[in-house]
C-alpha cells in the first residue's frame, strides 16, 4: 500500500505559469504560457524544461533569470503546482540620476 502512494506522488504533475520578458520573450515568441512538470521540481527543472522547449534561450548561456512568485529565485529553489515563473535575460541598469 505504501509504495503505491509514494509511486503516485512521484509521477504527480504540476502546472506553473510561466511569463517570459525582453529577449526571452523574442526568444521563445510568447509572452506566457502553463508549463506542465513532474513533480518535484525545481526553478533549475523548469529552466531545463523550458530550454528544451524553446532552443533559442540556449544563446543566452547561464545568464537567464528566473524568478518564482515574483521573487528572485535560485535555481534549487523548489517549484510548485501554481507557481508563477518569470524568465527573463539579466537587465543592465541605465545612467545615474541627474
Amino acid at each position: 500500500m505504501n509504495d503505491k502512494s509514494e509511486s503516485g506522488d512521484e509521477a504527480k504533475s504540476i502546472s506553473v505559469n510561466v511569463l517570459f520578458f525582453g529577449a526571452a520573450r523574442d526568444a521563445t515568441g510568447k509572452s506566457e504560457l502553463q508549463l506542465s512538470l513532474r513533480s518535484p521540481t525545481t526553478a533549475r527543472g523548469a529552466l531545463a524544461e523550458l530550454l528544451e522547449t524553446f532552443p533559442d534561450l540556449r544563446r543566452f548561456g547561464r545568464s537567464l533569470l528566473v524568478a518564482v512568485n515574483q521573487e528572485y529565485a535560485t535555481l534549487d529553489l523548489e517549484v510548485r503546482d501554481g507557481d508563477e515563473l518569470a524568465v527573463f535575460p539579466p537587465v543592465s541598469g541605465g545612467g545615474r540620476g541627474i
